[in-house]
């Protein structure tokens, strides 16, 4: 089972995703100015405990009420352009398969093996995410985002539903993700076989107590 962003699929940098959104639209900030206003939007969502309903909310209730409170601390006031962002995110947001995703995938499949992928994206962000990525949805058996259980990675209950639905037990099966505590501990914490996967520049050369790769080209030599 893999994870998907910085795993599978290169993702965006949100701000400056916004900014390309926002141009389209006819407004002009500084990626610097979108930071902020994402930062102060994070913090005001922990403040008021809806960051909680994430995965729980219907997706387009979610992403519109983000993107209005973002839209607010830009000191943009017109309701509509939080429902264009969500409209218009994806023909701008850059979404890019690793060169060793799409290899080693078909070579999984060919050894007859159950794939699964578990994001704490919601599903209809992942189905975006791989249709942008020209990744194709058939290659995995099950596909799990924050929304289809209303958990998100590390809670355990995530990976006990995929392991349910692959009918896998849990050292049959193996974890490649690239954070440590979603990804990693949350799959060793089931029982699940886990590598932590370092990805360009995120180096986590100080962290010795994981099995660690570099490339998913790597995973063969941890199957049995």
């Amino acid at each position: 089972m893999f994870d998907l962003g910085n795993t599978l699929v290169k993702t965006w940098i949100p701000e400056v995703t916004y900014q390309k959104v926002l141009a389209s639209l006819g407004i002009n900030k500084s990626v610097e100015e979108i930071k902020e206003a994402i930062s102060m939007t994070e913090e005001e969502f922990k403040k008021s405990n809806y960051r909680s309903m994430y995965g729980k909310a219907d997706y387009v209730e979610y992403w519109e009420k983000w993107d209005s409170l973002v839209l607010k601390n830009l000191r943009i006031f017109d309701e509509c352009f939080a429902k264009e962002i969500l409209k218009r995110w994806f023909d701008y947001a850059d979404c890019v398969t690793y060169p060793d995703t799409k290899e080693t995938l078909a070579r999984l499949k060919q050894m007859d093996l159950k794939l699964g992928l578990i994001s704490t994206a919601y599903e209809e962000d992942i189905t975006a995410i791989l249709k942008r990525a020209n990744l194709e949805k058939g290659f995995f058996d099950i596909t799990v985002g924050a929304n289809t259980i209303k958990k998100e990675k590390p809670h355990p209950d995530v990976f006990r539903y995929a392991l349910r639905k692959l009918k896998v037990k849990p050292e049959e099966t193996l974890f490649v993700g690239d954070h440590i505590d979603n990804d990693y501990k949350g799959a060793r914490a089931v029982g699940i076989h886990a590598l932590l996967i370092q990805r360009e520049s995120r180096s986590l050369d100080n962290i010795t107590d994981f099995k660690r790769i570099s490339s998913l080209e790597e995973i063969y030599k941890f199957m049995v």
